[in-house]
């Protein structure tokens, strides 16, 4: 789901399975307007979630069930029922913002590539 107003995101609690994380995000969707230009995309076995800088703790602007997903190092499509989410990496580090520590699942296993 697009939220128009990105709503407080909390933390998950047990291990997550996840394909990618990336941390400053370009993320582009099929069905929605991006107004942010900093981001943080994380795509786990079965989620696609996209979070954004809130006052006090991170926000999260899409959540969507994964459908599938490809690409590669540079740029990611996961497949959701909303549409399809375009990842890629954005230019810097992404200093300042509270999303770079962030640590939205309590532990995380990295997924193998296939």
């Amino acid at each position: 789901m697009f939220y128009l107003e990105p709503i407080p995101f909390t933390p998950i609690e047990g291990q997550v399975q996840v394909r990618a994380d990336v941390f400053p995000a370009n993320v582009a969707f099929s069905f929605a307007v991006n107004p942010y230009n900093k981001t943080r995309a994380i795509v786990t076995a079965d989620r696609v979630v996209v979070l954004v800088d809130g006052q006090r703790t991170p926000r999260m602007l899409y959540d969507g069930r994964l459908n599938n997903v490809s690409g590669d190092r540079n740029q990611v499509v996961a497949s959701t029922d909303d549409g399809e989410v375009t990842i890629s990496r954005a230019r810097g580090c992404g200093c300042g913002s509270r999303l770079r520590s962030f640590k939205p699942y309590r532990s995380s296993v990295r997924m193998a590539a296939r």
